[in-house]
């Protein structure tokens, strides 16, 4: 696993700082090389802040109670006191880049720049947010000469830079935001359903090519595809915990015919259900 990250006091601290406006506590970087899963869990998250970019790939992410898979190109920003629940696979191909931050002016900084008190950004950056947390890791493992000032200055740089895309975002497509995160939060909890992107459109009152163009351009992926990821992933899930055998796992997510469900796993993950559950339960060979 690659794991370049920088740290205030030499090790990962849950720093609340009462003195500066802004303080950058610790910044990384993480990608998978041959573990198959990262996984982290805080139930009663932390006592600083963290912003985390996907700049690459997909991971999972606990938002407002629920597991949400964030395309490439998104923010997830938890508060204080919020539990945190995130994960990627190998498979993924996940670049993650994430901050700790605290201050006593950090919530009016969130409020001011449009972030607070929402969780989830999509953005079109391209390498730019990368370049400022490679800037601030750096910093934080050289301690040069007012690193910390200049730290701070670049984290708001980037909280600045992702104001302005959500801004201009928002000038550009008014409400289609809050429509896609609707429906993404839809998608997630009737993935089990038979379910039509079509008429789902024309229950928003939307054109459906207006809403497959929009939900692209915001996950990177349309929505038919989005919707099979989560029906594959939750499969995966229920074949390597032994919860049901193929055919039920195929009807738990919504695929009534079995022998449909197995081309379509394959397509997407690369081996056969059966493949696939040998895999993670070697003892039924």
């Amino acid at each position: 696993m690659l794991n370049i990250s920088g740290y205030l006091n030499e090790y990962d601290e849950e720093i609340v700082d009462t003195q500066n406006n802004i303080s950058v506590n610790s910044c990384g970087h993480y990608k998978l090389i041959s573990l198959n899963k990262f996984e982290t869990q805080r139930p009663l998250g932390r006592q600083d802040y963290q912003l985390l970019y996907v700049a690459h790939g997909f991971a999972n992410f606990l938002i407002r109670r629920e597991m949400v898979r964030v395309p490439a190109e998104s923010f997830v920003l938890y508060y204080p006191g919020e539990g945190q629940h995130y994960n990627y696979c190998l498979e993924d191909r996940t670049d993650l880049y994430w901050v700790h931050f605290s201050g006593v002016q950090i919530t009016e900084l969130l409020k001011k720049y449009n972030l607070y008190p929402h969780h989830l950004f999509h953005v079109n950056t391209g390498e730019e947010c990368k370049r400022i947390f490679d800037k601030i890791i750096l910093e934080l493992q050289l301690k040069r000469t007012n690193f910390f000032s200049l730290i701070n200055v670049y984290f708001e740089e980037l909280v600045l830079l992702l104001s302005r895309q959500i801004t201009e975002g928002t000038k550009e497509s008014g409400k289609s935001s809050e429509l896609i995160e609707q429906a993404i939060e839809y998608f997630h909890k009737e993935y089990r359903n038979e379910l039509s992107i079509e008429k789902y459109a024309r229950s928003c009152n939307i054109s459906c090519c207006w809403f497959i163009r929009s939900f692209k351009k915001h996950t990177g992926t349309t929505p038919g595809q989005y919707l099979l990821d989560i029906r594959i992933n939750k499969a995966k899930e229920l074949l390597k915990n032994g919860t049901f055998n193929i055919s039920e796992t195929a009807e738990f997510v919504g695929f009534d015919n079995p022998l449909y469900f197995s081309r379509i796993f394959k397509k997407n993950v690369g081996i056969s259900p059966s493949e696939y559950l040998k895999k993670q339960q070697p003892y039924l060979e």
